[in-house]
């Protein structure tokens, strides 16, 4: 995309201050030296920096199965994984170096990790957002591209902006992954984070277009036993054909409902309000069309802001309020219920961008 873009010496300075500015690659120097060699495969992913500076700070994880490549240094962390890998699981991004599918990935993560954070990683690939903070150099090139709305959508991804223009470091794109690939790799992996798997895949949230909309859903639909609220049938963004009197209050065709229950007394649905944890820079104006024109096709609209999420008495009298528009009994909690409460909200409620830190 940047090359169509930006002009020739632009992209080779870009380049040069992302390999500058890297710690990834700051830690590949020296990398055949004796006491820093770190094997083939070390040796094999130091030729793909270039590629990597522009993600993270390292080290890269290295699925490794036989000693001479179980040296860890500043540029790989190996991890043992001896089983065989089903087919189609790994493309290639250079000679001699893959990377593993997504699908796989969080295999091998909920092997060292709870089932939540599994699940909430799992809920962004099954939504239509990333969270993806772009190193300095690249950061500037793309939020001056934005602030001359020179910045497009490329192959399904759209930078989101706060109501300020400034870029927030959230992506809309299209899922990377389904339930059902993700059933199919389950079915042929090895046992080896294959119940952990199976159980985050039971708790994700499929759909969410914001780390707010799956950390929300998790928090209501989760079972009581399991720390949640237990509200059943919630399903992200549903879309919602609009009547000729609705689209002219809104000026659309259709919306999109953030969490959403389908009832026979009455649909429901509740919106995610927060400039820095949603999709775009939707107005307050646009805000309140779009929920005049829900409430006019027959839907209860509520309003939660990530203030009154990570408070926990704010969302306790928040969820009374939608068990009652749901036509729901809150029950009181038992103790080992509100631990449970307690430890969910824990794990939920956290950086988002730290979640595949481990």
């Amino acid at each position: 995309m940047l090359r169509a873009l930006l002009d020739v010496g632009t992209i080779r300075a870009l380049r040069l201050e992302l390999l500058e500015s890297s710690e990834l690659v700051s830690s590949s120097y020296g990398l055949t030296g004796r006491r820093s060699h770190c094997g083939i495969a070390g040796l094999r992913v130091a030729g793909t920096l270039p590629l990597l500076a522009t993600n993270f700070g390292g080290p890269v994880d290295v699925l490794a199965a036989t000693p001479e490549d179980r040296r860890p240094s500043g540029v790989i962390r190996p991890r043992v994984w001896g089983a065989t890998l089903p087919d189609n699981s790994t493309s290639v991004i250079r000679e001699g170096v893959e990377v593993v599918s997504p699908e796989l990935a969080l295999q091998q993560l909920a092997v060292r990790v709870d089932a939540v954070r599994t699940a909430l990683l799992l809920s962004e690939l099954l939504g239509t957002f990333s969270v993806y903070q772009a190193p300095g150099p690249l950061a500037k090139v793309l939020q001056e591209l934005a602030d001359h709305n020179r910045l497009p959508a490329y192959r399904g991804w759209r930078a989101a902006r706060n109501n300020g223009g400034k870029l927030t470091g959230l992506w809309s794109r299209p899922p990377l992954l389904s339930l059902d690939r993700l059933q199919n790799h389950l079915a042929l992996a090895s046992s080896r984070g294959k119940r952990a798997l199976t159980e985050a895949a039971r708790r994700a949230r499929v759909g969410a277009a914001s780390p707010f909309e799956a950390q929300a859903g998790m928090l209501l639909a989760e079972s009581v036993r399991h720390g949640g609220e237990g509200y059943l049938g919630l399903e992200h963004n549903r879309r919602v054909a609009l009547s000729a009197d609705a689209k002219r209050l809104c000026g659309l065709s259709s919306c999109y409902c953030d969490l959403f229950w389908e009832r026979e007394g009455g649909d429901v649905d509740v919106e995610c309000q927060s400039s820095s944890h949603h999709f775009g820079s939707r107005s307050s104006v646009s805000d309140a069309d779009r929920s005049t024109a829900l409430q006019m096709m027959g839907i209860e609209v509520i309003q939660l802001t990530y203030a009154q999420m990570e408070n926990a008495q704010r969302f306790e009298a928040f969820s009374r309020l939608l068990a009652e528009k749901l036509g729901v009994e809150r029950q009181e909690r038992t103790q080992r219920e509100k631990r449970a409460q307690e430890d969910l909200r824990a794990s939920v409620l956290v950086d988002w961008e730290s979640l595949p830190d481990v």
